[in-house]
């Protein structure tokens, strides 16, 4: 009995770990003039999923004041070059749903990772970073809960013209579970510094631990074992 109760308590601990994995992410390498229609942005697929049904492969852009729809330069392929004066007051936001497979019990994220360039008026990358930085916000509501909070990166002073690394950490959320579907929004406003200037999204990436789903198999084995315990109890 006593090789029961410790199969049983290494078999639960396996049953609840998480294992942290790249939620969904994307390069944009296949986003050219093309695939870029009024304010939305068409890609073949996400480069990776998991954990997730995967969502619809386009991000469109809005105004994160006024609603209104923004267009691209369309100067930069591989990149999401959004036509939108951040530095001057401007802002801009897009959304993607998250929807729990079946295999995944729950995802507790960790960090949005992006990679920006900075574009000057005509779409052209800047040749001049200095007093430029933003402020990138993840926004998150369920479907049933709604609105769960947000996160915001810390206010980012850009140093190079290709290729900012920009983080925001998200681990203050709630595990997202198979209950609801989750509509995550990221949006982008100046920060202290007010030259103008235009971002433009080379790629986006999604962390979090993934909890999944016990195998049948595995829970008939801890419905048998919670059975020899409540015999055992009586017989004691």
């Amino acid at each position: 009995m006593r090789v029961l109760y410790l199969s049983l308590l290494v078999l639960v601990v396996s049953v609840g770990s998480a294992d942290a994995a790249i939620i969904l992410a994307d390069a944009f390498e296949d986003v050219g003039d093309a695939q870029k229609v009024g304010n939305t942005a068409t890609f073949d697929s996400w480069d990776t999923v998991d954990g997730i049904d995967a969502p619809a492969s386009s991000l469109s852009f809005f105004d994160n004041a006024t609603d209104a729809a923004l267009s691209f330069h369309k100067k930069q392929d591989g990149e999401l070059d959004v036509n939108e004066n951040i530095g001057s007051g401007g802002t801009w936001r897009t959304s993607f749903v998250l929807d729990l497979d079946a295999a995944t019990a729950s995802i507790d994220l960790t960090t949005l990772d992006l990679t920006i360039s900075l574009l000057n008026g005509s779409g052209d990358l800047q040749g001049n970073t200095t007093g430029k930085d933003g402020i990138y916000t993840v926004q998150i509501e369920g479907s049933v809960s709604g609105d769960l909070g947000s996160a915001s990166s810390p206010d980012t002073n850009y140093t190079v013209v290709q290729g900012q690394p920009v983080s925001v950490d998200l681990s203050s959320f709630a595990d997202l579970g198979t209950t609801e579907t989750y509509t995550v929004t990221l949006s982008v406003v100046r920060g202290n510094q007010s030259w103008g200037h235009y971002v433009s999204l080379d790629d986006l990436t999604l962390n979090g631990d993934i909890t999944p789903t016990p195998e049948p198999a595995t829970l008939a084995l801890l419905g048998l074992g919670g059975l020899a315990m409540i015999r055992r109890r009586r017989r004691s």
